[in-house]
């Protein structure tokens, strides 16, 4: 009898394969899969080097071919590695003392500067009410002469506009309105999304989040023992916005029953508000296969992305998921980790040959 309930369990949690993805059901549509991106492994994080609890990661834009990560676990520092996960190509120690439970990590240019963003704001109990936004300026990554960087960052404290307490996990900053984005994470029900525009002179004052959205009311990308749909898509462990603004990634995950985590994604249409393009149906990516403790991800161009998780039990690994390039960038991107090939210039990340500037949709641009 016990063997059989381990088996019974061990296919209940086991994530759905490609052939059998079931229809999901968003805002009482329901959705069209992503068959676009394909997924592999591409590295595995040694937490004995470099970190452990992963639970954000942003790709670096000052020294491209590096990956920034947080932990939720040590709450002073964040790290640098290449996509192999390997060897630590540098810390990042803050020496200012800040709210415990970080959750994510996002990175973005404002006034012409690349930024790192932290989310201070977990509160799993919703006892807490000490929220923030940690941000600093993103320094080059040198790991041969400076492996270990001190830095003050700034640090932006916010409420809720209903008075509340909430937990959050995902963040992300947008490039075309520079306005950082906080969701949170709820059980079993609606998360929702909030807004604040990026600014360095805030100070100590707190500042009150602008409420826009709610996440997917009645759909079925949830889980209950009743085995009813709840209301909403539940869970939101991060999110992230591609450097041009077009592309959205959120994802969740759900440790209880494995196959109700996903990887949703939206393409804004040009002049869209962050806003209104989540009010639209998202495809979930049909690669994407169940992480244990899967919460960090991040765009490193239109076409690639990453994602590792949190899991402390082990050496998590680092997954890369690419669609293809418009006709012609293959050429000029020969593999996803030559990330010194992409450049950011006034806020427009570009791809770079021996002779030529690209745009990220294949145009030449000099």
């Amino acid at each position: 009898m016990r063997k059989f309930l381990f088996v019974l369990c061990t296919l209940y949690i086991v994530p759905l394969s490609l052939s059998s993805a079931p229809k999901l059901v968003y805002n009482g549509d329901t959705l069209a899969w992503n068959t676009e991106f394909t997924r592999r492994q591409c590295g595995t994080l040694d937490i004995s080097k470099n970190i452990i609890e992963v639970s954000g990661i942003a790709c670096s834009r000052v020294t491209p071919g590096y990956i920034w990560m947080q932990s939720d676990e040590r709450s002073n520092y964040i790290i640098a590695t290449d996509s192999k996960g390997a060897e630590r190509a540098c810390k990042l120690k803050l020496n200012k003392t800040i709210r415990w439970d970080w959750e994510d990590l996002s990175g973005g240019v404002y006034e012409g500067k690349n930024y790192l963003f932290i989310g201070a704001f977990g509160d799993n109990d919703e006892t807490d009410g000490n929220y923030s936004v940690i941000y600093l300026e993103e320094p080059a990554i040198d790991p041969l002469n400076a492996p270990e960087i001190t830095l003050t960052p700034g640090n932006i404290k916010f409420v809720y506009p209903d008075g509340k307490k909430h937990n959050c996990e995902a963040l992300m900053y947008d490039n075309r309105d520079r306005m950082i984005y906080i969701i949170t994470k709820v059980y079993y029900n609606v998360c929702q999304v909030f807004r604040l525009p990026f600014r360095l002179d805030y100070g100590t004052e707190e500042q009150t989040l602008e409420y826009i959205c709610d996440l997917g009311v009645r759909s079925d990308l949830g889980y209950s023992e009743k085995n009813q749909p709840y209301k909403g898509f539940h869970l939101v462990t991060g999110a992230d916005i591609s450097p041009d603004g077009k592309y959205i990634l959120i994802k969740n995950h759900n440790n209880i029953v494995a196959t109700y985590s996903w990887i949703l994604y939206w393409e804004r249409e040009d002049g869209e508000s962050v806003a209104d393009a989540l009010k639209r149906q998202p495809q979930p990516l049909k690669c994407y296969s169940y992480e244990w403790q899967g919460e960090a991800i991040c765009w490193l161009d239109d076409y690639t992305f990453y994602t590792t998780s949190d899991a402390d039990d082990g050496n998590p690994p680092i997954y890369i998921y690419r669609r293809p390039y418009p006709e012609g960038i293959e050429d000029v991107t020969s593999s996803p980790e030559e990330q010194n090939r992409l450049v950011m210039i006034d806020h427009t990340m570009y791809i770079r040959s021996a002779d030529a500037l690209y745009s990220l949709d294949g145009r030449k641009v000099k």
